[in-house]
């Protein structure tokens, strides 16, 4: 594929070039995600945006059935009354405060925008707000708290920007909207799981640092959860876990409503013919270089006409760093792609 002039690719907006050049020190892929979500990285974020944690407004958001979910959202700094809301969901073991979540919510709100980082079940320190486990099958809650802001917020314009996992959850968003109060007037998905069976075996056989890294996270995420519901008592069979197999293995047929690996992988696969229901205008951008999704995944989903692809042949997982105290590539995008949606719409 012709990374730069791929028909697939989505269209130029404005000024911002519809490809990420990565400056030559920091091709690596390696490097680009580890710098992405380094402290080094969050430090700098801190220093250009002091404010931004502060004067964010904490919800708790009512998704239905029981279930709620936390967010916080900040008000553009240019606008006492934006007309359009942004909402970004994190990866899997993220948070509404990771650094690519905070990078791109200073991008929305120096442009005008208000943003809604919403954090999904038992991500951001809000374990204790929902009995059940979290599994990524749960598309419906997450529906459900933005029908919820929707509701409260008379806001014309809504966008859903998602990335990793979280991506995956905005794509199928995009498959429910009679869930929502309203369409969303654009979606777009950084580097989405795209087929979780597939992602799951490139992190189990690549670099070990990828599968340890969510192996460490998802245990500390489990280990909290018992500090709320000490019943569910699984300490000590996750104790010695060390690979994410055996903790699919133990927790998806007693934590979820899914018997096997294998079917729950399936409910949040979005390959073959799913996208083709989706009503909102659409893209995807992945990387050739992606050391967690497959970029040949991208060949497996359906093409619908407001659906657009960008493979880029740099960028690693979710990063596109030029430089460590500059904006993601794919802020600067996102910027210029919901502007255009909103444009249109």
């Amino acid at each position: 594929m012709n990374i730069r002039n791929s028909s697939d690719q989505a269209p130029q907006f404005g000024a911002e070039p519809t490809y990420f050049c990565a400056p030559w020190y920091l091709k690596n892929p390696h490097l680009q995600a580890i710098l992405s979500s380094s402290r080094i990285r969050k430090h700098y974020l801190t220093l250009q945006h002091p404010t931004l944690e502060q004067n964010a407004e904490q919800l708790i958001l009512d998704c239905g059935n029981g279930v709620r979910l936390s967010a916080e959202l900040n008000r553009a700094t240019t606008s006492s009354n934006a007309q359009s809301l942004i909402i970004l969901l994190h990866g899997w073991e993220g948070s509404s405060r990771s650094n690519y979540i905070l990078s791109a919510a200073a991008q929305f709100l120096a442009a005008g925008h208000d943003v809604c980082r919403l954090n999904l079940r038992d991500h951001g320190n809000s374990h204790h707000l929902n009995r059940g486990l979290f599994n990524s099958s749960l598309v419906e809650e997450v529906a459900g708290a933005i029908k919820t802001l929707q509701l409260t917020y008379e806001y014309s314009k809504t966008g859903l920007m998602g990335f990793s996992l979280g991506g995956n959850f905005a794509l199928r968003v995009g498959l429910l909207p009679q869930s929502l109060a309203k369409p969303l007037d654009a979606i777009l998905a950084i580097c989405p799981v795209l087929d979780p069976a597939e992602t799951m075996k490139v992190l189990e056989s690549g670099p070990f640092w990828y599968e340890q890294y969510f192996v460490k996270k998802w245990k500390r995420s489990l280990f909290k959860k018992l500090e709320y519901f000490p019943d569910y008592d699984y300490a000590k069979a996750l104790t010695p876990m060390s690979r994410l197999k055996e903790m699919n293995e133990f927790f998806i047929p007693r934590y979820t409503q899914y018997q096997t690996v294998e079917d729950y992988f399936q409910s949040y696969t979005i390959t073959g013919h799913k996208l083709a229901f989706t009503l909102s205008k659409t893209s995807i951008i992945a990387t050739q270089d992606d050391p967690v999704i497959p970029p040949a995944d991208l060949s497996k989903i359906a093409r619908p006409a407001h659906l657009s692809v960008s493979l880029q042949a740099h960028g690693s997982h979710c990063a596109f760093i030029r430089g460590i105290k500059k904006p993601s590539w794919a802020d600067t995008y996102a910027q210029a792609f919901f502007e255009d949606c909103f444009r249109q719409s």
